[in-house]
């Protein structure tokens, strides 16, 4: 879906936190949102979780900055990280340029697959969340 200007892959669902989540198989493919990385800007650095490390949801998934923000992601889902893009290491900007592709930041196994996408939004739902969110924080300035 196109939503004032951001793009929403209706195949994904999506955390409150701008994080998107693509269910592969067992595992859950991880990144943010379009509206993420035009409100963040130009992302210059990205710290990604190792493989192996156990996150509990809402906790640290990967360290953002960008010229005007510095924040980090939470998990959107318990899991272990089974593989982290350490291409983004060297090139964040791959978040901005592609952040349904080749800027995703994690792949998880999560830990109960069943609670896995609990609390995760699709469809209306993510209309309405976005909607209220580009009038709570204005409109994105890329850059």
């Amino acid at each position: 879906m196109e939503i004032s200007g951001f793009h929403l892959p209706d195949d994904l669902y999506y955390s409150r936190d701008h994080a998107w989540v693509r269910v592969e198989g067992k595992s859950l493919r991880v990144g943010v949102t379009d509206f993420f990385q035009k409100m963040a800007g130009k992302i210059t650095f990205i710290r990604v979780p190792r493989v192996g490390k156990v996150l509990a949801r809402d906790a640290t998934l990967a360290t953002v900055q960008s010229g005007k923000w510095t924040g980090r992601i939470p998990v959107p889902a318990e899991g272990t990280v089974v593989e982290s893009n350490l291409e983004l290491v060297g090139r964040p900007a791959l978040i901005n340029e592609d952040p349904y592709g080749a800027g995703w930041i994690a792949v998880l196994a999560p830990t109960d697959a069943g609670a896995a996408l609990a609390g995760l939004m699709r469809g209306e739902e993510v209309r309405s969340w976005l909607e209220e969110e580009i009038r709570r924080h204005g409109p994105a300035r890329e850059g």
